[in-house]
């Protein structure tokens, strides 16, 4: 058989080959090497290809998905009766960056959304939509459970001391929450009713959850 040797890389012919056999064995080698770096290489663009995708659904600083990220994820479907869509917003954050600075504030984000996603059951999804404000989509919720799962993120994450390099403070959330329609609704309105319970929270003091069907 004809000698094939691997040399930094490259194929290298020891001798002529002889006969057919010889043809072939030495067709069999080169094709199996070509092969193997043919499927090397399309499984690093597949790794580099998800991890692009990735990156682009998720927000650097929180680990979370993103804004474009939950528009792909419940955008296209409309949002049933037994599906809550809850917004958070960070009450006076624009005071902790100008106190604390903005490392502290990152650090702030980063402790929210660990809270955020405590106890979250494998159907829900969570998103930093922007600054200070995120976003939790409940699947098949009644709504005093939706109610009551927005509050174990408030009262948690009021009760949460957060160390940062200037000491240590603490910051509260408001949230709104809003259900779809037996007929379904588009996630658009249903965020956009959400948003609206957020600010009426606001308006009230802060601190608070309040249901879009409540909030006036």
């Amino acid at each position: 058989c004809a000698a094939v040797l691997a040399w930094d890389g490259k194929l290298v012919l020891g001798h002529a080959p002889s006969n057919w056999a010889e043809d072939l064995s030495l067709v069999i080698v080169i094709a199996s090497m070509t092969g193997i770096g043919a499927l090397s290489l399309a499984l690093n663009q597949g790794r580099l290809a998800r991890h692009h995708q990735r990156e682009a659904q998720t927000d650097a600083l929180t680990g979370l998905l993103n804004r474009r990220a939950l528009f792909d994820l419940h955008g296209k479907t409309p949002v049933s009766a037994f599906t809550a869509v809850v917004v958070f917003d960070l009450d006076g954050f624009k005071a902790i960056n100008d106190q604390f600075g903005h490392a502290a504030g990152d650090e702030v984000l980063r402790v929210f959304a660990e809270v955020l996603c405590a106890g979250l059951r494998p159907n829900d999804s969570v998103a930093r939509m922007g600054g200070e404000e995120f976003a939790m989509v409940l699947r098949r919720i009644l709504p005093e459970v939706a109610g009551a799962t927005a509050e174990r993120v408030r009262a948690a994450f009021a009760a949460r001391t957060i160390e940062t390099e200037t000491g240590p403070l603490r910051c509260t959330v408001s949230a709104g929450f809003a259900f779809g329609s037996t007929e379904g609704m588009s996630f658009d309105k249903v965020l956009s009713a959400a948003d609206k319970a957020l600010y009426a929270a606001k308006r009230a003091g802060r601190n608070r959850v309040l249901d879009f069907r409540l909030a006036g």
